[in-house]
C-alpha cells in the first residue's frame, strides 16, 4: 500500500522554466505524477528545453512565450492559456530572482532597478493570479496557487533591498489571495527558497562584481539546497494531499534562514577605510 501525490487529468501552469532551476524541476515532478504540464518562460529555447525533458519521461506538456516584465503581456496570461490549452486546475509562480547588477546598498539603488525588480517578482504574480481566480470563479472550478517568495522576505535583505520587499510583498499578497477565494474553492500558499544550486544563480554569482564579492563576510557559509526540493515542496502544496493547507508559507532552505537570509555583510565602513588605504 503507498499514498502518492496524483496530478492525473489536472492541468498545471508553470511559470518561469529556464536555466533548469525549481521550475524546470516542477515540470518534471508534475509529469512524473501524472499531470499535463503548460511551461511558460519568455525565449523559446526555455520552454523547448523543459518540453523535450517532459515528453522523456513520457509527460504531457504545453508550451507558451510571454515576457512577465511587461504588464500589457501579463494581462494576457491566463485569458492565451484558456483560449489555447482549455482550463487549469493550479499555477506555480516561479519566475523571478535576483539580478546581478541589482545588489547594492539601498542608498545608491536606482529607481528604474527597483522598479524592474518589483516587477519580475511581485506584479507579475498578481495580474496571473487575479486573472486565474476571475476565471475559476466565473466557471465554478476550484484552483490552487503556489508563489515563490524568499527567506530575504524574512528579516533583512542586505544589499538587495528591493528583492526582500517583493518577496515579502509575495507572502503577504498570497495569504490576502487565500483569505478572500477560499470560499470558491482556491487554495493559495507560497514557498520560500534559500540559496537554490541552479545553472542561473551560477552564472549570477560569477557575474557579480568584484565590490559585492569582496561585501560578502568570508566567514559565511550559504546552504545550498536542490531545485528538486523545492519542487517537491509545490508540487505537494498543488496536489489534493494539502487540500487543508492553505494561507501558508513553507520555507524549504536546509536551515539556512536559521544562520542569515542574504548573507552577513562586512561593514560599509570597514570597506570603505579598506578603499582608501589602497588609495
Amino acid at each position: 500500500m503507498s499514498l502518492a501525490i496524483d496530478f492525473t487529468g489536472k492541468t498545471i501552469l508553470v511559470c518561469g522554466v529556464h536555466k533548469g532551476g525549481m521550475g524546470g524541476a516542477t515540470c518534471r515532478q508534475i509529469a512524473r505524477a501524472g499531470g499535463r504540464v503548460i511551461a511558460l518562460d519568455k525565449e523559446q529555447a526555455y520552454v523547448d528545453g523543459i518540453a523535450e525533458e517532459v515528453r522523456a519521461l513520457g509527460g504531457t506538456i504545453d508550451t507558451l512565450l510571454a515576457d512577465l516584465t511587461d504588464v500589457a503581456q501579463c494581462e494576457q496570461v491566463i485569458a492565451r492559456v484558456t483560449e489555447m490549452f482549455g482550463p487549469i486546475d493550479g499555477i506555480a509562480n516561479v519566475a523571478g530572482g535576483t539580478r546581478a547588477e541589482e545588489w547594492m546598498p539601498l542608498d545608491e539603488t536606482p529607481g528604474e532597478s527597483f522598479w524592474k525588480t518589483l516587477q519580475l517578482n511581485f506584479a507579475y504574480v498578481f495580474y496571473l493570479c487575479r486573472d486565474a481566480a476571475r476565471e475559476w470563479i466565473r466557471t465554478g472550478r476550484s484552483g490552487a496557487i503556489v508563489n515563490v517568495g524568499s527567506v530575504s522576505a524574512k528579516d533583512a535583505a542586505p544589499w538587495h533591498g528591493p528583492y526582500g520587499a517583493a518577496k515579502s510583498g509575495i507572502i503577504a499578497l498570497t495569504r490576502t489571495m487565500a483569505n478572500e477565494w477560499h470560499e470558491f474553492g482556491i487554495r493559495a500558499n507560497s514557498v520560500s527558497p534559500g540559496a537554490v544550486m541552479s545553472e542561473r544563480v551560477l552564472e549570477k554569482a560569477a557575474a557579480m562584481s568584484d565590490r559585492v564579492k569582496a561585501s560578502r563576510d568570508p566567514k559565511d557559509t550559504v546552504i545550498l539546497s536542490e531545485p528538486v526540493e523545492l519542487a517537491n515542496a509545490i508540487v505537494f502544496l498543488l496536489s489534493d494531499l494539502a487540500s487543508g493547507i492553505s494561507g501558508q508559507n513553507l520555507t524549504v532552505d536546509r536551515s539556512l534562514s536559521t544562520k542569515f537570509c542574504g548573507g552577513a555583510r562586512r561593514s560599509r565602513r570597514e570597506m570603505l577605510n579598506e578603499q582608501q588605504d589602497r588609495t
